[in-house]
């Protein structure tokens, strides 16, 4: 086989899987591939000079739209850029498609420049699918499940050839989903609802009122603009799950933020049954855990247990300390016009917003990046998501998440969105830290330390890649915005913050 022959494969054989979008850093060792690419087509590209961005915006690419995306590097430690979010799509069970150009396998043990060992270098994030060189035969593809990510290594020998033609992707096809199964009957009592696309929290919205018990959800649920679920979802968050007594819950969705979800790992007479598009249980015990695929819904009969789990309902009150952390979120949610995508941040951004979230204007979505619970490239992922959404793109994201991701604006230059809203909360630090148990012995030397407190601004930031900034202590300061990408620096009140979570965290007393 020729490199012209090699490269013709490989590019056939992303059509194989669906693909219609490559997110490429280009480099010498992969230029073969990066031409015929460009020479292609039925695909859009989007071009990255660095790969850790690249591989994020693929995961958001493909949060949003539902279908698999490609990563092209070169060779060398430019591979190695992809493992944060090939973990990351591997805990949300999405299709990335890793694609590394190397330098031929006789360079392999030596030391040679940009020569690493590439093939099977995700381990268990990604599914290896060959180590092609021009001296192997043709291969033929079989598999197309979209429920993981993939890696294929090409070898490319100099001289590179860099005129060979592209294909067409216009014929891609999505990976179908497996059918509906048998039809499934279901008792509980408790519903958790977390991590679900717009798509699948309309499809579930109507199983769930009717089948009327409590359902604690998070904002990344999508569930909270369905008028017919308002009387069942339960606010309070932590708080009212701390009052729960349920025999049966029943998760949807990704897995749920709240440290009382952890805790059923020591309550092994609590039934759970997971309905996910992964294949995790979030949980690590076995006793009285099931996982079910998501296409269980389709032929899955619903009915509330003969207990009542006895869940009470707990409102924050926000506007008494409408300056704190978590009182910003519900300002936010206030100012946020309908059909905006929303990104949530990890850490303590995604815990306020389902604190403070009650109901969002029609047409509001939500997303976030809980597969491995990472603050490493939620700048990226966000402008992936947003990329081809019409309507405004919020991300409410903490200041270290921002500073992981720094170079993410490199690629807005090449989307065509004005509406791009990046909210940092800065709070100088890691604050969630302190709100940890196991910390609080700490001294404030060590917990300093761990919090990485520090007193920068954000605007600067904004300058460097001719964004517009405002830093502002004012809801009403956001209203109106310009309709370009803008930078939002937000510094609570940490005196607020704090006498809200002294406020809030009072011990449940349950009514006699």
């Amino acid at each position: 086989m020729t490199q012209a022959q090699l490269i013709q494969q490989t590019l056939s054989t992303l059509v194989h899987f669906g693909v219609r979008e490559v997110c490429i850093a280009a480099g010498a060792r992969n230029a073969p591939l990066v031409a015929a690419l460009l020479a292609s087509n039925g695909l859009k590209v989007w071009n990255f000079f660095e790969e850790r961005s690249a591989a994020f915006f693929a995961l958001g690419r493909m949060m949003a739209d539902r279908t698999p995306v490609a990563v092209v590097t070169t060779s060398g430690t430019a591979a190695a850029e992809l493992l944060p979010a090939t973990i990351e799509a591997f805990y949300q069970s999405l299709p990335l498609f890793l694609l590394t150009a190397d330098r031929p396998k006789s360079y392999r043990g030596s030391g040679a420049p940009q020569a690493i060992e590439q093939f099977r270098l995700f381990g268990v994030y990604a599914q290896p699918l060959g180590d092609w060189d021009a001296t192997d035969d043709p291969i033929e593809m079989y598999e197309t499940r979209n429920d993981r990510p993939r890696h294929l290594n090409v070898c490319l020998d100099e001289p590179l050839e860099t005129n060979a033609a592209g294909v067409d992707f216009s014929g891609a096809q999505m990976p179908q989903a497996e059918g509906a199964g048998s039809p499934l009957s279901l008792e509980c009592d408790l519903v958790l609802a977390s991590g679900m696309p717009p798509a699948d929290a309309k499809e579930v919205a109507p199983l769930l009122a009717k089948l009327g018990v409590p359902i604690v959800a998070e904002a990344t649920s999508n569930l909270h603009g369905f008028r017919d679920l308002q009387p069942l979802l339960i606010p309070g968050g932590e708080r009212a799950l701390q009052s729960a007594r349920p025999t049966h819950v029943l998760r949807l969705g990704a897995v749920p933020s709240w440290r009382w979800w952890r805790d059923l790992e020591e309550q092994p007479k609590i039934r759970v049954t997971n309905l996910t598009r992964s294949t995790f249980s979030g949980l690590a015990r076995k006793e009285n855990v099931e996982t079910l695929p998501w296409e269980a819904t389709q032929s899955l009969q619903l009915s509330a247990a003969g207990n009542a789990c006895g869940i009470l309902r707990f409102e924050p009150e926000l506007e008494k300390f409408a300056q704190s952390e978590p009182g910003w979120m519900r300002q936010l949610m206030k100012i946020i016009p309908a059909g905006s995508r929303v990104f949530l941040g990890n850490s303590l951004p995604i815990r306020e917003m389902n604190l403070a979230l009650q109901t969002t204007r029609p047409g509001v979505e939500f997303f976030a990046n809980r597969g491995a619970n990472g603050i490493d490239g939620l700048v990226s992922t966000f402008l992936g998501a947003s990329a081809t959404h019409r309507g405004e793109s919020w991300l409410i994201v903490g200041d270290l998440s921002t500073l992981y991701d720094l170079a993410a604006p490199w690629i807005i230059a090449q989307m065509d969105h004005p509406k791009l809203r990046i909210v940092v909360i800065n709070n100088g630090g890691g604050k969630i830290f302190s709100r940890v148990n196991n910390l609080r012995s700490l001294s404030e030397k060590a917990l300093g330390v761990i919090e990485n407190r520090h007193s920068l601004s954000f605007e600067p930031w904004a300058q460097m890649w001719g964004l517009e900034y405002v830093q502002t202590d004012d809801v009403h300061d956001l209203e109106d915005l310009l309709q370009v990408p803008i930078v939002i620096e937000i510094k609570p009140d940490p005196m607020q913050t704090e006498m809200f979570w002294r406020d809030w965290q009072k011990p449940v007393i349950r009514p006699r």
